[in-house]
């Protein structure tokens, strides 16, 4: 670690301590509290993938997110720290469920805006913004052929994914490109160089509005692809990077899947090796690549089982102490949560109740986390969980 940024995250850490109440004494390894969550509104029919889903959470214990209610409609909603909810809807929602149709949301800020997408009633997806008094701006543009909004900085510049009416776009692969907007409704369309598909996750953006995710490059006729990782800075250079063990063939899921990055620059994400495995990392800021996993009968061998396909490591979001949050596949097949400190002590956690499906999705630099849980019934709750 460079002392630059050994030393911001030590004042980060104070101050973390300060906030919660912390001394000296104060245990890393105490069992995390962890709870479940309902939106007013959402839906619980068995086997309809309806209720609650917490995508974003910011550093005042706001978590932002999606409902499905009873009719499978989409619904954006803010939680307070007090329980207290505010749903909304974008004023061109669909009211479609069995097409998707609504409101989704993704993320938001310190200040309480908010970003994702509205499916209206032709089935067109637009990103959108929503600030901190309720108004809605929708991105568009010429040649615009939908998109999403993704992640949303202190700043209030957002980042997404958008495709184009004039790419070939089929069936069987879709030409993302990557978006910013500036606050003050500026719009930025980019592709790291040598890109066919650019894919940008939820935490994707810091405050310097460096953006972080991954690219394809493939074939003229597209029958090959590799899937590399990228960071973007605010001025618009490219940095791209692989992790080293990460396979080949990107139509397999192999490649450098990068899905968030801290305000120091460090990147977590996942790769996914030549036995379909997948494996965390993190990249500092200097550019050094750390790989982990949480240890599995998947995960702790070069030669796995062939039913661990598709299954081990799949780290989401970092915050400025280091702290990745994700998932992982268990010894039942079953996925679970788990964080890992920037010292590599890794605490593994399941929402009570859950079923089968703990996901966390997103970490607050204060280490709170949100995300999803699958009941026994396959009905979809919030999940806070605080260290």
């Amino acid at each position: 670690m460079s002392f630059p940024i050994q030393i911001r995250r030590s004042v980060a850490l104070a101050l973390l301590a300060g906030t919660l109440g912390l001394g000296a004494a104060a245990n890393a390894c105490a069992p995390p509290f962890t709870l479940t969550f309902e939106a007013p509104g959402a839906g619980n029919t068995p086997g309809t993938q309806q209720g609650t889903v917490g995508a974003g959470i910011n550093d005042f214990g706001v978590i932002t997110g999606t409902t499905r209610d009873q009719n499978s409609m989409r619904h954006g909603y803010l939680r307070y720290p007090d329980g207290k909810f505010t749903i909304f809807d974008h004023p061109n929602a669909g009211t479609s469920g069995a097409t998707g149709q609504g409101t989704r949301v993704t993320g938001l800020n310190a200040l309480g805006a908010v970003v994702g997408s509205v499916r209206d009633a032709n089935n067109f997806d637009s990103p959108f913004v929503r600030d901190p008094e309720g108004n809605f701006s929708t991105i568009a543009f010429p040649n615009f052929g939908g998109g999403d909004g993704n992640a949303i900085n202190l700043w209030g510049t957002m980042v997404g994914n958008y495709l184009l009416l004039s790419d070939p776009n089929g069936p069987n692969f879709l030409h993302f490109h990557g978006f910013l907007r500036s606050a003050s409704g500026v719009i930025t369309q980019f592709d790291p160089p040598g890109s066919t598909n650019t894919e940008i996750p939820i935490t994707s953006i810091n405050d310097a509005g460096a953006v972080t995710g991954d690219y394809w490059v493939c074939s003229a006729d597209l029958s090959s692809c590799t899937v590399h990782g990228f960071i973007r800075s605010a001025s618009g250079k490219y940095t791209s990077f692989d992790v080293p063990a990460a396979g080949p063939d990107g139509y397999s899921g192999e490649g450098t899947y990068p899905q968030g990055i801290n305000n120091l620059g460090e990147v977590s994400g996942y790769y996914m090796d030549v036995n379909f495995i997948f494996h965390g990392f993190v990249r500092g800021a200097d550019g050094r690549v750390t790989t982990f996993d949480v240890p599995t009968v998947c995960t702790k061998t070069s030669s796995p089982p062939a039913d661990c396909a598709y299954e081990g490591t799949i780290p989401g979001g970092v915050n400025v102490l280091g702290r990745v949050v994700g998932t992982y596949y268990g010894e039942d097949g079953n996925p679970h949560g788990f964080w890992r400190d920037a010292d590599g002590s890794i605490t593994r956690f399941d929402a009570p109740g859950s079923g089968y499906f703990t996901n966390p999705q997103a970490i607050s630099d204060s280490g709170q986390v949100t995300g999803i849980v699958y009941d026994p019934n396959i009905v979809v709750h919030g999940l806070l969980v605080t260290p």
